[in-house]
């Protein structure tokens, strides 16, 4: 009998690639990647009756549920398991800190995390923020071996948290910000856009770079840098349009800087051949993704700023991915 049921026993291989295409599909089906300060993984409890069958199963069922590892604090990085350091391939970390609360700054401690290749920060809007990726630049040897990084709600997207991300993740191939406001480099301000009518869904730039200048030359120094997505928030009433063919190929410039300086043909034309000239590397392309927002719900001023670390209404007793977790032993 043992013979048989060792006969008739999945390999483990064939037994991961269904785990992890059932894990794949919940995570698909139930979490969403834009709600920020959220995890976006399925539910814990359509994941445990995987452990409760099989040693084998319960191993392969938490490696999938582990390869992104959802973080409310640097404390959290403290107390992981030592499988994580083989696991965890995606580090998905809340920040609800602010700037003048950066020293004495404590860091989120990547060193238990050796094979990840993506950290996601999601940022509190209300907070100014712009700084705070200085603390997740440690250790530097894993730091710089990211692939991909994803910023959600940098409060001032100006060129100052880009310094950061060139100095301290350099194998990035894939930058996503996700953000309220732009920033225009004609007027080097951080604006809320505002079109004439809706964008489109997406602008895609193959041809020229797509990013404000200042961008572009902070980014120059990633050189394995191939794809820059920037998910901006807008609202109506400007006088641009973006819907007519984009003939002035925007790229982060705010209604007032367009409406005036874009008047001119010859300024406009020159502008738009500088911006074919100078790019990243190893760019392909640079795309820009908009969601309409009410502009009364788009913070710029913080002068009100929440305590550091305190919990987002709802998120109350909230915990990291291993909190209360217990697994009861069964038979292969």
């Amino acid at each position: 009998m043992s013979d048989i049921s060792t006969r008739t026993r999945l390999p483990t291989e064939l037994l991961r690639i269904i785990i992890l295409d059932y894990l794949t599909a919940i995570r698909e089906e139930h979490g969403s990647k834009d709600v920020s300060r959220t995890s976006y993984k399925a539910p814990w409890y359509m994941v445990e009756p995987l452990i409760l069958t099989s040693r084998i199963c319960r191993r392969l069922a938490l490696e999938g549920w582990f390869e992104v590892y959802f973080a409310h604090s640097p404390n959290d990085l403290l107390e992981v398991w030592p499988e994580f350091s083989i696991w965890a391939k995606e580090l998905h970390c809340v920040e609800l800190g602010k700037d003048s609360h950066i020293l004495p700054v404590m860091q989120w401690n990547l060193m238990s995390f050796h094979r990840l290749h993506k950290l996601r920060v999601d940022f509190e809007p209300a907070n100014p923020n712009a700084m705070l990726l200085l603390r997740f630049d440690y250790p530097r040897n894993i730091a710089s071996q990211l692939q991909e990084l994803e910023l959600h709600d940098i409060s001032w997207p100006s060129p100052m948290p880009l310094t950061v991300v060139a100095n301290a993740f350099h194998g990035l191939r894939v930058l996503k910000m996700s953000q309220d406001l732009i920033w225009c480099d004609l007027c080097n301000i951080c604006s809320f856009a505002t079109f004439r009518d809706h964008p489109p869904e997406e602008i895609v730039y193959e041809k020229i770079v797509g990013l404000p200048t200042h961008y572009t030359t902070i980014l120059k120094r990633l050189t394995r840098l191939q794809t820059v997505i920037l998910t901006v928030g807008y609202g109506l009433g400007g006088s641009v349009s973006l819907a007519d063919n984009n003939n002035m190929m925007w790229s982060g410039e705010c209604d007032a800087c367009m409406d005036v300086m874009y008047s001119s043909m010859e300024y406009c034309e020159e502008r738009i051949a500088r911006k074919a000239m100078d790019r990243p590397p190893s760019l392909q392309s640079v795309i820009w993704r908009f969601r309409q927002k009410d502009p009364a719900d788009v913070v710029m001023d913080f002068e009100d700023e929440p305590e550091l670390y305190a919990q987002p209404e709802g998120a109350a007793g909230e915990e990291a991915d291993t909190g209360g977790m217990t697994f009861p032993s069964s038979d292969d």
